[in-house]
């Protein structure tokens, strides 16, 4: 049963100018209340950033693995705690060496395609043979900057963790005894949810 027009205008003049103040009042309240819920609602459902910084490298191109490197002591020196992730042709800029051993045709093929370790990358531009490398490589260190070999052995000092995508690894036929000391192997996932986690996350 709903009120008459006439119910309220009764029920409007019996309540006086205070009365109504104090209840214009706690309604007023009532909405900052829920506003701030709604605030804290909101903020408790934003993810959590850390002061982290993710990278992805999927190239082993020796330009885009000195960047990578490069901008990981960068964020490192930031005091971000940060790690690369390093999947499909990137891995190959964390391997120690080439094995063939115990590898069936397909793999060994490819392993035979794939360079050794990060001394051996090859330029997307300007390669000439590998001269190209080696040409920038000289001009770094006559300019006291560290080529990408010297940034990868320092990755440990400066905290930077090194990670290796385990099913690039299994397409590419690459074994973890490959891997340069202190690598770790991870999935995909592990590194969506570091990138959830992180301020900075690039893939390159």
């Amino acid at each position: 049963m709903t009120p008459s027009s006439l119910d309220l205008e009764q029920l409007a003049k019996a309540v006086t100018p205070q009365e109504t103040d104090a209840i214009v009042r706690r309604l007023a309240a009532l909405e900052g209340e829920v506003q701030q819920l709604r605030t804290e609602l909101a903020a408790s459902q934003k993810p959590q950033l850390e002061d982290r910084a993710t990278f992805c490298l999927i190239s082993a191109d020796f330009e885009k693995v000195m960047t990578i490197l490069m901008l990981a002591h960068a964020a490192a020196a930031l005091e971000l705690r940060t790690s690369v992730f390093f999947a499909f042709w990137g891995v190959q800029a964390i391997k120690k060496e080439s094995q063939y051993r115990g590898k069936p045709p397909l793999e060994m093929a490819l392993t035979s395609m794939m360079k050794s370790n990060i001394h051996q990358l090859a330029s997307s531009r300007f390669n000439f043979g590998g001269m190209g490398p080696a040409f920038f490589q000289k001009l770094m260190k006559d300019k006291g900057i560290l080529t990408p070999a010297q940034m990868l052995a320092a990755t440990e000092d400066s905290g930077i963790q090194l990670q290796a995508c385990s099913m690039s690894m299994d397409v590419l036929g690459i074994s973890e005894q490959e891997l340069l000391p202190g690598v770790s192997l991870a999935g995909a996932t592990t590194f969506m949810e570091l990138c959830g986690r992180s301020r900075i996350s690039m893939i390159l």
